[in-house]
């Protein structure tokens, strides 16, 4: 009975203090880190620590993996867990340690489970070590920012592509207009050179050599089929012209849009490698 007196009354006291705890650290979005009971790769549960973002799983682990490669703390993947051996990281323990990660979760939402070891799977109890949980808190609410400022970069890194491809798209309309253009003026000199040679006959003209008239007859209504086809294709490639200068215009509002949204800065000071 003494006993059991004794672990409810320990359970209490590790509630208030996760409690407190979770109280004090939110992530930007709203996500809180709590305890809780983690599988293992040896499917034992440990008591560690997770937090939950509401963005896709890919883009959570890509963010953070990215971010502890870019400090020079690199693991490596086995089964679902990524196990970082022997590794020195401050912000989360100021001495050599274990780190094991797992990252679980759909399109719409990821979870980051979390444990800790001093070695050979000697797991430390966050709810016996306060300072450690503390930084393990602060560092996980920290992630959000990192997760928000990948999913930036990658969205404003495909815009940057989408907008070289329809400046190359407008280029090559652009050449391929100013060459119709030339074509028109070519073809408005070569008009001009036949009206002024063309053959004028009279209504009491008597000798007309009529062959002659028919070849420049002919020519005449091949300049003006070239001149009605020219400016087909004048008016298609500037209507296509207009329709990418209007797709550019958006994608430079979306850019500038989505520049105006940039993510704050990580509070957290990354090492260089």
């Amino acid at each position: 009975m003494k006993k059991m007196m004794i672990l409810c009354a320990t359970l209490m006291t590790m509630g208030t203090a996760m409690a407190q705890t979770n109280s004090i650290y939110t992530s930007d979005s709203g996500a809180v880190p709590e305890i809780k009971s983690v599988l293992n790769n040896d499917k034992n549960l440990i008591l560690g620590y997770t937090i939950t973002f509401e963005y896709p799983v890919e883009d959570i682990e890509e963010a953070v993996i990215a971010r502890l490669e870019t400090e020079g703390v690199e693991g490596s993947k086995k089964k679902n867990f990524y196990a970082f051996k022997e590794i020195k990281y401050n912000y989360l323990w100021n001495r050599t340690f274990d780190m094991y990660m797992q990252f679980i979760g759909s399109k719409n939402a990821g979870t980051i489970n979390l444990l800790l070891s001093q070695g050979y799977d000697n797991f430390i109890i966050p709810t016996e070590d306060s300072l450690t949980t503390d930084k393990v808190y602060k560092w996980l609410t920290a992630l959000d920012l990192d997760v928000q400022n990948y999913r930036y970069d990658v969205t404003m890194q495909a815009h940057q592509e989408e907008l070289e491809n329809i400046d190359k798209e407008l280029a090559k309309l652009e050449k391929e207009r100013d060459k119709v253009e030339k074509k028109i003026k070519k073809n408005n000199d070569a008009q001009l050179k036949f009206e002024a040679s063309r053959t004028i006959v009279s209504g009491n003209e008597l000798n007309v050599d009529t062959k002659a008239i028919e070849k420049e007859q002919k020519q005449g209504k091949k300049l003006l089929d070239e001149r009605a086809k020219l400016e087909s294709d004048l008016y298609k490639v500037t209507e296509k012209i207009a329709n990418v200068r209007s797709d550019l215009n958006k994608k430079n509002y979306a850019i500038d849009n989505l520049q105006s949204q940039k993510p704050k800065s990580n509070q957290i000071v990354r090492k260089k490698k």
